[in-house]
């Protein structure tokens, strides 16, 4: 299958792709403007399998990348997702987050890409009335960076009942920290706001 992965350079997507790559199926191509992303997670990813890496912005012309491609399946990692930052500069992140979900979307359709696997996050939930939180939980997002991403999935979710081919997942996380079981990448970046993070 080959699969594009946007923001594969970041924390969680180099942990996919190395996941991907050790199991050695899969073609897989990156697309990452390195501003959140890690050269040295791409340096590290290199030692276990061939991929290809792109640096663009989401907002670029990115009609070649996929006409090139033929792509079968797109996961979508790439966002700003600093809680604090969201508040004081809300317009970067409807743009960044959201609106580049709608981009990305957009390409699918036009190159018949009807796999998407979607990184939200559990700012969704904001603050819930309940100690564990489900796929059926309501959501009521607290920040614009929780909005944004709740944003993202209705655009998803609106554009798959449009399209009976499309089949999509979203993820919905927590904190995520650490190191993969080799140390080969993990949180390497400077400034680090999340708490279980900083610990770390």
């Amino acid at each position: 299958m080959k699969i594009l992965i946007t923001g594969g350079a970041g924390y969680i997507g180099s942990h996919v792709v190395k996941a991907l790559l050790k199991q050695g199926k899969d073609e897989i191509t990156i697309i990452d403007n390195l501003c959140k992303g890690s050269q040295k997670a791409l340096e590290a990813l290199q030692k276990i399998g061939n991929f290809k890496f792109i640096n663009a912005n989401l907002e670029d012309d990115l009609s070649e990348i996929f006409a090139n491609g033929k792509f079968d399946a797109i996961i979508h990692f790439a966002a700003f997702i600093e809680v604090f930052e969201s508040m004081s500069e809300p317009l970067k992140y409807y743009l960044n987050n959201t609106a580049n979900v709608a981009r990305v979307l957009r390409y699918a359709k036009t190159y018949n890409v009807n796999k998407f696997i979607f990184s939200s996050t559990a700012a969704v939930y904001g603050e819930p009335d309940v100690a564990e939180v489900s796929e059926t939980t309501a959501t009521n997002p607290i920040n614009p960076y929780g909005r944004s991403k709740l944003m993202s999935e209705q655009i998803i979710k609106d554009y798959a009942a449009s399209n009976e081919n499309f089949k999509f997942a979203i993820l919905r996380y927590f904190n995520v920290a650490g190191a993969d079981e080799e140390g080969l990448i993990g949180q390497n970046y400077p400034n680090a706001t999340h708490l279980i993070k900083v610990a770390v």
